[in-house]
C-alpha cells in the first residue's frame, strides 16, 4: 500500500505538469466578422457576441475558446489548465454546446486546444449569462454553430502546423443537400518532446488527441433546414514517474450526435431537435505490482422544442426540453499485491425537464423590456423543481449609448467535483439527489456601452453581483481514493459563495490597427465547513486583477501582425506545510485552504501571417507564431520533496518556461 500511496501522490504532481494556457474573453451583442480586415470581434456588454471562426485565424492562438478567454470577466484556473470561468462562476456552470447539444468537457491538451475544430464551424456565440431558453446552468453560454447554407461547389481547407494537422471538406450533393467532414490530429511529442520533458526531470509526458466532425444539411424547401451532426474526440496522456517506476494513463473523450429540424415562417419559426451527448474519463495508474483505476462517465439523451413569434415591436420565444441522464461517478478500483479494493459503481439515472417562455417588448423608441420564466424539474430518488424568473431592461437614450439592467435566478441540477480543482479531466459529474440539493444562483448586473468617434471606438463597463448556494466541493485528496473506507458522499461538502466585480473594455473597431484592452476586478469567495468549522476562502480560479491587450495590425493585403498580452493576479492554492511517512501511510499537513497564491502571470504571444499569391480559386497563407515570446516563467504548480525529516522543499513546476515557436500553412478553396 505504501508504494501505491506514493504513486498517487506523485501522480497528482505530474498531472499538474500537463496543464496548458488560457486567456480571458467575454461576450455581447451582434456582430459577425467575416473578413480579417474587420475587427476580430465587436464586443458588446449586452447580449451575445458572435465571432467569425475565419477571423480568428489571424490571432496567435486561433482556437475559439482560447480567444473567448481574452475578454473581460473570463478567467482560467492557471496558465496551463483547461476551464473557462466567467464572472466568478465555475467551469462546470457554463453551457457549452454544438448546435445546442451539450459538451461536458470541451478541452484538448488540458486547455491548450478546445474540442472545436475551427474548420468545421461557421461562428461562435458567447454570452456571460446562460439564456433562459438554453439550459439549466448558472454560468455563461458558449455555442458553436455549423453552416446553415448548402455550398455552391466543392470546397476544402487544410491547416498544417507543428502542433496539429486539420482539414475539412464541404461537398454539395445537388441544390438541396450538402455534406461536411472535418478531422484533426495532434501528437505533441513529435516536435516538442524535448522541450516539454526537459523541464520534468524524473518524469515524462506523452500526449496525443484526435477529433472528427460530420454534418449533413438538407433543405427540402426554402423555409426548412434539416441538420444531422456528429462529433467524436479522444485524448490520451501518458505520465511516467521514473523514480517510482509508475506509468499513469489519463484518457478522456466526448461524443455528440443530433437531428434538428428548423422551419422559418413569416412570423413563426419552429425548432425541434433530438440529441445525444456522452463524456468519459479514466485514470489508470500502474506500478509494478499494483494498479489503480478511476473511471467516470455521463450520458445524456435529450429532446427539445422551441418556437419564436415575431410581430411589430414584439418578440415571443417559448419551448420545452426533456433529458435523461445516465451518470457513473468516479469509482476507484485497486488491484495487485498491496491492495484489492473495488468501490461499487454508484450508477445514477436521472430525468430533467424544463418549460420556458420569454417576451421582448419595445415600450418606445428608447426602452426595451425582456421578461421570462423558466420552470424546471428533476428526478433522482426524489422530485425537485424550481421557477426562475429573469428580466432585462435596456435604455437607449441615443443611438450610441445603451444602459442595461439584468436580474434573475438560475438552477443547475448537475455538479462537477474531483480531487483536482483546476479543470483537469480527473473531475467528474454527479447528480442532485435527496442528499445533494441543486445549485442555485441569483444574479444582478448593470452595464453601460458607449460608441464614440463615429463608432470607431467602443467603451463598455459592467458591474455584477451573484449569490451562489448549494455549491459542492470534494474535500478529499488522492490518498483518500485508495482506502477501503472510501465513500463518495463522505468526501463531499456543501457550501455557498459570492461573485462580484467590475469588467471594463475599450475596443477599436476600424482602421488597419484594431483590437481591445480589457480589465477585470473580481472577487469569488466561498464558504464551506472544513475540519469542523466554517471557513471562507477564495475560489480556486479567482484572479483579483486581470488585464488583457489584443492588437491586430493589417500591414497590407498580404501581411498581418497580431499580438496578445496577459497580466493577471495568480490563482489561489493550498500550500503543503510538511509531510511524513509513518509505516505504510502517508500524512500531509496543509496550510489553510486556498490561503496562498501563485505569482503574477504575464505572457506575450505574437504571430505574423503572410498571404501567398492565389492559385486559381485557392487561397493560402503561412503563419509564424510564438507562444510566450518574452520567456515568462509562470508556475502551474509546486513540487514538494521530503527534506531533513518533516521539512519539505518546494520548487515551481513549469510546462513552457521558454518561448514556443510554431509554423502553420493554411489552404482554402
Amino acid at each position: 500500500m505504501k508504494r501505491t500511496l506514493l504513486s498517487l501522490l506523485s501522480l497528482c504532481a505530474v498531472l499538474m505538469y500537463a496543464q496548458s494556457d488560457s486567456l480571458s474573453v467575454q461576450s455581447i451583442e451582434e456582430v459577425v466578422v467575416e473578413e480579417v480586415r474587420q475587427p476580430i470581434v465587436r464586443y458588446s456588454a449586452l447580449g451575445k457576441t458572435y465571432w467569425s471562426i475565419k477571423a480568428m485565424q489571424s490571432m496567435p492562438m486561433g482556437d475559439p475558446l482560447r480567444n473567448i478567454q481574452l475578454l473581460p470577466g473570463v478567467q482560467t484556473a492557471s496558465e496551463n489548465t483547461g476551464g473557462t470561468f466567467v464572472q466568478g462562476c465555475d467551469n462546470s456552470h457554463n453551457f457549452t454546446s454544438i448546435n445546442g447539444v451539450p459538451v461536458y468537457y470541451p478541452m484538448h491538451l488540458l486547455g491548450y486546444f478546445s474540442t472545436f475544430n475551427s474548420s468545421h464551424f461557421r461562428h461562435l456565440s458567447f454570452s456571460k449569462s446562460v439564456h433562459l431558453t438554453a439550459a439549466n446552468r448558472l454560468g455563461a453560454e458558449v455555442s458553436m454553430e455549423t453552416a446553415d447554407t448548402i455550398p455552391e461547389s466543392f470546397g476544402m481547407d487544410m491547416d498544417l502546423g507543428l502542433l496539429t494537422v486539420q482539414g475539412a471538406m464541404r461537398i454539395p450533393l445537388g441544390k438541396k443537400l450538402g455534406v461536411s467532414v472535418a478531422g484533426r490530429y495532434s501528437d505533441v511529442n513529435l516536435i516538442y518532446d524535448g522541450m516539454i520533458n526537459s523541464v520534468l526531470k524524473n518524469n515524462r509526458i506523452a500526449y496525443r488527441f484526435f477529433d472528427v466532425n460530420m454534418g449533413v444539411l438538407y433543405k427540402p424547401t426554402d423555409r426548412d433546414n434539416i441538420t444531422v451532426d456528429y462529433y467524436q474526440g479522444r485524448d490520451n496522456a501518458d505520465f511516467d514517474v521514473l523514480s517510482y517506476k509508475i506509468n499513469s494513463q489519463l484518457e478522456w473523450g466526448n461524443r455528440t450526435a443530433s437531428f434538428r429540424w428548423q422551419r422559418e415562417g413569416e412570423k413563426l419559426t419552429q425548432d425541434y431537435s433530438l440529441y445525444y451527448s456522452a463524456y468519459h474519463s479514466n485514470l489508470d495508474v500502474d506500478q509494478t505490482d499494483s494498479r489503480a483505476y478511476l473511471p467516470a462517465n455521463i450520458q445524456t439523451l435529450g429532446l427539445k422544442s422551441e418556437q419564436q413569434y415575431m410581430a411589430n415591436r414584439f418578440f415571443l420565444k417559448y419551448g420545452g426540453e426533456m433529458m435523461r441522464h445516465r451518470i457513473s461517478p468516479q469509482s476507484p478500483r485497486l488491484t495487485g499485491t498491496f491492495a484489492e479494493i473495488s468501490t461499487p459503481v454508484q450508477l445514477q439515472q436521472a430525468s430533467e425537464g424544463a418549460l420556458y417562455g420569454q417576451a421582448d417588448f419595445m415600450l418606445n423608441d428608447a426602452v426595451e423590456l425582456i421578461g421570462g420564466l423558466r420552470a424546471s424539474g428533476f428526478y433522482n430518488d426524489c422530485w425537485q423543481g424550481y421557477l426562475d424568473p429573469r428580466v432585462t431592461l435596456r435604455y437607449h437614450p441615443t443611438g450610441t449609448t445603451i444602459w442595461q439592467l439584468i436580474a434573475g435566478t438560475y438552477t443547475q441540477y448537475l455538479h462537477q467535483v474531483g480531487f483536482s480543482s483546476n479543470g483537469l479531466p480527473t473531475e467528474f459529474w454527479i447528480s442532485s439527489d435527496k442528499y445533494i440539493s441543486p445549485q442555485r444562483a441569483g444574479k444582478i448586473s448593470l452595464a453601460l456601452q458607449q460608441d464614440m468617434m463615429e463608432r470607431r471606438y467602443r467603451v463598455s463597463v459592467e458591474t455584477y453581483f451573484t449569490r451562489l448556494t448549494n455549491q459542492v466541493e470534494y474535500k478529499g485528496n488522492a490518498l483518500g481514493l485508495v482506502t477501503e473506507q472510501y465513500n463518495l458522499n463522505d468526501n463531499l461538502i456543501i457550501g455557498d459563495g459570492y461573485n462580484y466585480g467590475v469588467d471594463f473594455m475599450l475596443q477599436k473597431n476600424t482602421g488597419k490597427l484594431t483590437g481591445w484592452i480589457s480589465y477585470s476586478w473580481a472577487k469569488a469567495p466561498r464558504s464551506f465547513v472544513r475540519s469542523g468549522e466554517k471557513t471562507v476562502y477564495p475560489s480556486a480560479h479567482n484572479r483579483t486583477h486581470d488585464l488583457n491587450a489584443v492588437a491586430n495590425w493589417r500591414v497590407s493585403d498580404k501581411w498581418n501582425v497580431s499580438a496578445t498580452y496577459i497580466y493577471a493576479t495568480g490563482t489561489p492554492y493550498t500550500e503543503i506545510k510538511n509531510g511524513y511517512i509513518l509505516g505504510e501511510s502517508g500524512i500531509v499537513n496543509y496550510a489553510q485552504h486556498n490561503s496562498s497564491r501563485y505569482p503574477t502571470l504575464t505572457r506575450l504571444d505574437v504571430s505574423v501571417s503572410y498571404r501567398l499569391p492565389s492559385v486559381k480559386n485557392m487561397t493560402h497563407s503561412v503563419k509564424f507564431s510564438v507562444y510566450n515570446a518574452t520567456f515568462a516563467k509562470n508556475p502551474i504548480s509546486y513540487s514538494y520533496n521530503r527534506f531533513k525529516g518533516s521539512k519539505l522543499y518546494k520548487r515551481p513546476v513549469y510546462i513552457f518556461s521558454t518561448a514556443v515557436p510554431s509554423v502553420s500553412y493554411f489552404m482554402y478553396f
